[in-house]
């Protein structure tokens, strides 16, 4: 497989998509490369057969099909109609994978918490997936920085019903950090969810030492994943489609459809999108640590979390000092 990725993007470097599409593909992988690059340069008609023709060549294989369905979708109505759904995102995040890696995340939490009252920042709460079930009577406030008002609204409705005395910020932690009194501000913990990788990188040295001097503990759970600037390199694309393949696995069943027409396929289409905004930098591991100790925390430690499909998930705890 490794040999023939290698020619077909050998080929479309020095000759464009036709000349990749004579390197001789056969397996149902260097279709589904052929139908990647077709993607990536808005030859969504070609990129539908390559991936039929890739499902046809291995038609028990979830993958080609699903790309298959989405491709013939993007075809027939256009690619701004493809897009992530609620719906879909919704049963992605409440099934599969995402059952374990979230109660794994929330008992970690609750395990780097103090254990006498304590203020805290959440960044990038979401609907509070992480933040809910690591609640403690320990916990005295908490402050939530969430982008999306509905998800913030739902969290919010949560809290309230506990008792847990919170404030919120609808907006990014760019934002949050430049409010007027911020400068002031401490927590004994800071905690981000699987939320900073859509912080740009650029923006991450100053968001990190904000964080150092604004609470004692930063707890970052993150995918130890690879970069993904160059989505159409042959390593990257066998990443993705040997990943890909494993996630759709955990779908199996009545929220299949949902999952992958409404989430995965969108998603992973959208790594290779060139007429798309990129709002997502993952990058591996170490890359956090070395950034963390540049902003000054005195320590830092890694653990695993759980071995999800995309990457495995860790938690980064960071000490001001």
């Amino acid at each position: 497989m490794g040999d023939e990725l290698v020619d077909i993007w050998g080929q479309y470097r020095a000759g464009g998509l036709e000349a990749a599409a004579r390197a001789r593909a056969f397996s149902p992988e260097a279709l589904l490369y052929l139908a990647m690059l077709a993607f990536a340069d808005e030859r969504y008609a070609q990129a539908a057969t390559f991936a039929q023709d890739a499902s046809r060549a291995s038609p028990e294989d979830l993958l080609p099909r699903a790309a298959a369905a989405h491709l013939a979708r993007v075809a027939r109505e256009g690619k701004s109609n493809v897009y992530v759904s609620a719906e879909g995102f919704g049963a992605f995040i409440r099934g599969g994978g995402n059952v374990p890696l979230y109660r794994e995340t929330s008992a970690a939490l609750v395990r780097f918490h103090p254990s006498e009252p304590f203020d805290l920042l959440d960044i990038g709460v979401g609907d509070g997936l992480a933040l809910l079930p690591a609640l403690t009577p320990a916990v005295r406030r908490v402050t939530l920085v969430e982008p999306a008002a509905a998800l913030l609204e739902n969290t919010t409705r949560a809290l309230s019903a506990r008792g847990v005395a919170f404030e919120t910020f609808s907006g990014v932690l760019q934002a949050f950090t430049a409010e007027p009194g911020m400068q002031s501000r401490r927590w004994a913990v800071a905690q981000a969810t699987f939320s900073l990788h859509n912080l740009p990188p650029p923006a991450r040295p100053a968001m990190l030492r904000w964080l150092r001097s604004h609470c004692e503990v930063l707890l970052l759970a993150e995918f130890d994943a690879p970069r993904m600037d160059e989505p159409l390199k042959p390593e990257l694309v066998r990443h993705v489609l040997t990943r890909y393949r494993a996630g759709l696995a955990e779908y199996v069943g009545a929220s299949y459809e949902a999952v992958s027409q409404g989430f995965l396929m969108p998603v992973m289409f959208g790594y290779v999108d060139r007429g798309a905004t990129r709002t997502t930098f993952e990058n591996p591991m170490a890359d956090w640590e070395q950034l963390m100790r540049e902003a000054g925390f005195g320590r830092v430690d890694r653990q695993q979390l759980y071995p999800y499909w995309w990457a495995p998930a860790c938690l980064l705890v960071a000490r001001s000092r």
